[in-house]
């Protein structure tokens, strides 16, 4: 028998086909436990005293109708007065109304308790289109809080409530899944009690995760992702593949114009004990901007090489992916290796590509999503390397996994991952850190000022001789924002026509590719760019980077454009130019950036301040989405979901897994 939580809500609950329709829309889902779910995030104050209300409550009067009032014009507002037992006289308004319904729901002399938005006029009070007229004895029923929940169009608070209260009445006793002793320890009600009081909440706070209610449906939500990501690292544990061994055939040709660092030397260790070990690898390695990542993915994809085994190389722009086929080339000159790029806007040349992947002359793939089309097959691909990863979906990297022989992976991440996130998301995942930069480059100084500065900004830029990246928010015309074509046109008065040019997201691949290798060369001295340079672009002769509109991008991405420069031995500056009005926390962000360049301290503050979602991206985040919790703030709440995940059995787990299947996507996926 389908249990209670899984089966249609509708079952339990009497309801006109419209409401339905509109509450499965709402709450994303027809189950049981889809509408017991949608909790409300807020309290309604219903106040009965007329002369102490303010405009945040309702008011509840009992009122006896005294008198309607019709108007000549359809565009003017219906009118019923009507008198409280204390004397207060209160107009009902309608603005969109059938006169005849008004007239049959407010006969003249009858006594109703009537609630509803209020406030005060020189008039008196007025109260606009009621939401409850009822018989006088209902009185107490409408005084009080109520609790008000997130609604789509068209869906009113009154029918919500009416169909959760519904399903709470024959909702039995839930078997709970987490043991009375862990419960009792970390002060967990039994989820039944956690989803009553969810939706009768008493006080403001009620409705925050720190209510236990609250608390407890997160540990549960926490708890289905810890499970999944065992099972995950688990599967991979028991997978075997062919180990990989690094013979040097191809790595003791490699000749780098630099020392490899200790952590990327540690790094390297931790990968070959993983080709090694004749299981799955499933890494990830994080490391701040220009700490040498691609080298370590690139010396990894060689020891796949060694053993008849090809890479591919997973970037989420055609701007990293270019900049990475062109390093990898320059690194493999004297190695005879073949390596080959894949865009999706250039498919001119894909049947030919194909055909020298299947045959296994291409040996290293470098490629945006197109690499994921299913058309693509290699002979014998053996290390899916993904970078800057979590802007790509769980689905995205299965599609690149499922193309391997021997499903090694290799994810890296520049933006540095708090612990907490770690812990949550990557639970699945052995963890690689590289700290330290290559000798030789000098910290970036970073200077905040403010945008009624920029003509003295631009006479010293004239002044250097260096290259400029000059960052704007927006491509095309906006009426708050300064535009690329805006700044590109003003930086053209202070340089010549030929020392600028403009690079954004709209531009074809050619093109693009075109500029970055201008500019690379040095061709021309300032990139009038969007983020689209936000990761990958290296150009050690670029050494100043501007932001306009600072206070606007999270700490995050401000660290991943400064990382653009930096990249060569000369003296670095990145100008972060912000503009009034600024909240608390731009100034916070922008002071942050002027005292630290450490990645990993700014990863953490940025986790604070914005919470895991916007740091990350929701829509194409490979993070689990959470409804009920946030890996930003609920360390405490991950380290108890990590502690009752050891006590789950599996059929515990599959049923976890179909309640917040709806909720939590990604997770099953």
């Amino acid at each position: 028998m389908t249990h209670f939580l899984l089966q249609p809500f509708d079952k339990f609950v009497k309801l006109a086909d419209f409401s339905r329709k509109a509450i499965k829309r709402c709450c994303s889902g027809d189950r049981a436990v889809d509408l017991l779910f949608h909790f409300p995030t807020s309290l309604q104050r219903r106040s009965d005293d007329a002369n102490n209300f303010t405009d945040k409550d309702k008011l509840t009067v009992v009122l006896k109708i005294t008198g309607h009032a019709q108007p000549r014009f359809k565009s003017s507002p219906y009118k019923v007065y009507g008198e409280t037992p204390a004397g207060d006289t209160i107009t009902i308004i309608y603005f969109h109304y059938n006169a005849a319904y008004v007239r049959r729901s407010l006969p003249i002399d009858g006594v109703f308790t009537v609630s509803g938005e209020a406030r005060k006029t020189a008039e008196g009070i007025q109260m606009a289109h009621p939401d409850a007229i009822a018989p006088a004895a209902s009185f107490q029923y409408y005084v009080g809080s109520e609790p008000v929940y997130p609604l789509t169009a068209k869906l009113t608070n009154k029918t919500l409530r009416y169909a959760v209260n519904a399903l709470l009445k024959v909702m039995p006793e839930i078997d709970d899944w987490i043991p009375e002793d862990l419960r009792q320890k970390y002060e967990l009600p039994t989820f039944t009690e956690a989803v009553r009081a969810a939706h009768n909440p008493k006080t403001s706070e009620d409705v925050m995760l720190t209510n236990p209610a609250r608390r407890r449906i997160a540990v549960d939500e926490l708890l289905t992702n810890q499970i999944r990501l065992k099972q995950i690292r688990e599967s991979m544990t028991r997978m075997r593949t062919e180990p990989f061994q690094q013979t040097n055939e191809i790595i003791q040709r490699l000749r780098l114009p630099f020392e490899l660092t200790k952590d990327q030397l540690s790094c390297l260790e931790d990968i070959k004990k993983d080709l090694a070990s004749g299981r799955p690898m499933n890494r990830l390695i994080q490391g701040d901007v220009g700490s040498g990542k691609t080298v370590v993915a690139f010396i990894s994809a060689l020891i796949a090489l060694e053993n008849d085994a090809q890479a591919a190389l997973l970037a989420p722009t055609e701007i990293l992916a270019l900049q990475h086929f062109y390093n990898i080339k320059k690194m493999s000159e004297n190695l005879g290796i073949n390596v080959d790029v894949m865009l999706a806007a250039n498919r001119k040349y894909r049947f030919e590509q194909i055909e020298r992947l299947k045959s296994g002359e291409t040996q290293i793939l470098i490629g945006t999503h197109a690499v994921l089309e299913e058309e693509i097959e290699f002979k014998n691909l053996g290390l899916a390397i993904v970078d800057e990863q979590h802007r790509f979906g769980v689905l995205q990297r299965l599609a690149l996994i499922k193309k391997c022989k021997y499903p090694n992976v290799l994810a890296m991440s520049a933006t540095p991952i708090p612990r907490t996130l770690l812990l949550g998301c990557y639970g699945d995942l052995d963890v690689s850190t590289i700290k330290t930069k290559p000798e030789g480059r000098k910290p970036i100084e970073t200077i905040v000022i403010g945008a009624s500065k920029i003509d003295e900004l631009a006479a010293r830029l004239k002044k250097m001789d260096s290259q400029i990246y000059w960052v704007c928010p927006a491509i095309e015309e906006s009426e708050t924002l300064t535009t690329v074509d805006e700044r590109r046109e003003y930086l053209t008065k202070h340089f010549s026509a030929e020392d600028v040019r403009a690079l954004h997201g709209k531009m074809k691949a050619k093109e693009k590719d075109d500029i970055i290798r201008k500019f690379k060369n040095g061709e021309f001295k300032i990139l009038v760019s969007t983020t689209v340079i936000e990761v990958g672009v290296d150009i050690p002769n670029a050494n100043v980077i501007v932001i306009e509109h600072a206070e606007r991008f999270g700490l995050a991405q401000l660290h991943q454009l400064r990382g653009r420069v930096g990249r060569g031995c000369d003296a670095s500056y990145c100008v972060l130019l912000y503009r009034y009005p600024m909240s608390e926390v731009g100034k916070q962000r922008l002071q942050l950036m002027k005292e630290t360049s450490d990645g990993f301290l700014i990863s953490e503050k940025d986790l604070k301040l914005r919470g895991a979602g916007d740091i990350l991206g929701k829509e194409q985040s490979g993070f689990n989405t959470l409804k009920f919790s946030d890996f930003s703030s609920n360390e405490e709440l991950i380290k108890i979901a990590e502690e009752i995940s050891r006590v789950i059995d599996d059929k515990t787990a599959e049923f976890l897994y179909k309640i917040f299947s709806r909720i939590n996507e990604d997770v099953v996926a």
